[in-house]
């Protein structure tokens, strides 16, 4: 889910990054409470606003109600605003660029930072950040010296804090663009983009279908579920539900949806599988995993086949290993060395005894 501008600043000013003084306007809307010259922002979510007419400044008052009237007939990409915001006017001595976001290549988190903002984000430090070390001030202070800015400490602090929304909130992008720099140790977010994962802010609604089998199914990805399934039918298998929980859920969820999938009386067996993740913390997703499980009464006896990777797959199948020998369950657990196809035959022979 991309959020307006509005939205995003919501979220700024909840850890703590400076945003400008604005107030949110409708068509009915009066003149603001806020002193000229303001900018005044269509609140779309398309790109590229100002170039497309969707930002116009106001240097008095007598000039509001015309920018106004002419910011609520302007349709950008489709989209004619319901809201504008009008903001105090920045007077910045210069524009960065700062975002989180996640990287394919890595499968990972990066930071990306410029001392040029808007247009000049290609030029952008791209710094790979490692989700279990998370972002110490070493890693900010390299990336502040790789982009060519000084080693501030408020703008350091304004970069811990974006971080912490982004993981907090289960952001897919947070970015601010451009970061004005109104003088030195005092930096304003001038615009928000923020991207929230869907899976987050509907995090019940998984999708979910009951069949007439007995092996119970919690799946990742939902391309390669479907064709997970297909592995498990071909070597014998019987699924018992279709269901998938991608898009790096929090615990709670996965621990939601396995109690669920569990309830079914009669299961032989319980195949927990996905490929290479991206961006899935595996480690978080099976602590939900374990969690769901120890609701479970009586404790399920039946092999549990586990095929995942990703992101702190290693420390995920240590815990897992250890609650296996502290609990008692039957854990097989398979990473990246085996074809998820593979796994399905596996879990045929252990339900079913082949």
């Amino acid at each position: 889910m991309k959020l307006f501008e509005y939205e995003g600043k919501k979220l700024f000013e909840k850890y703590g990054i400076p945003v400008p003084k604005g107030v949110l306007l409708t068509m009915e809307s009066t003149r603001p409470l806020l002193a000229p010259p303001l900018a005044l922002k269509a609140q779309v979510l398309a790109g590229e606003r100002k170039a497309r007419g969707g930002v116009l400044f106001v240097e008095d008052m007598q000039d509001f109600e015309k920018a106004k009237r002419k910011l609520f007939e302007t349709t950008i990409d489709g989209e004619t605003p319901s809201y504008i915001l009008a903001e105090e006017r920045i007077q910045a001595v210069q524009e960065l660029y700062v975002s989180f976001s996640y990287d394919t290549e890595s499968r990972g988190p990066i930071l990306a930072i410029s001392a040029k903002g808007g247009t000049g984000i290609a030029e952008a430090q791209i710094i790979p950040i490692d989700i279990a070390l998370g972002l110490p001030d070493f890693l900010i202070r390299n990336a502040l010296l790789q982009a060519q800015l000084p080693l501030n400490s408020s703008l350091i602090a304004l970069i811990k804090s974006l971080w912490r929304l982004f993981i907090e909130e289960k952001a897919i992008l947070a970015e601010i663009n451009p970061l004005f720099v109104v003088k030195e140790g005092v930096y304003v977010a001038g615009d928000a983009k923020i991207i929230l994962d869907d899976n987050v802010m509907n995090p019940l609604f998984r999708p979910f279908l009951d069949l007439d089998g007995d092996i119970a199914v919690l799946a990742s990805g939902g391309g390669a579920s479907l064709i997970n399934l297909d592995a498990l039918l071909y070597f014998g298998g019987k699924p018992a539900n279709y269901v998938e929980y991608s898009g790096n859920p929090p615990a709670s969820v996965v621990e939601e949806l396995t109690v669920r999938v569990f309830s079914k009386p009669g299961l032989k067996g319980c195949w927990v599988v996905g490929g290479t993740a991206n961006f899935t913390d595996i480690y978080e997703t099976m602590l939900g995993f374990v969690q769901g499980l120890r609701k479970i009464q009586p404790k399920p006896t039946f092999p549990i086949v586990i095929r995942r990777d990703g992101p702190r797959q290693k420390e995920g199948f240590e815990m897992l290993r250890e609650v296996a020998k502290n609990e008692g369950y039957n854990f097989h657990l398979y990473g990246p060395e085996l074809p998820m196809s593979e796994t399905a035959r596996i879990m045929v022979e252990l339900a079913y005894k082949k």
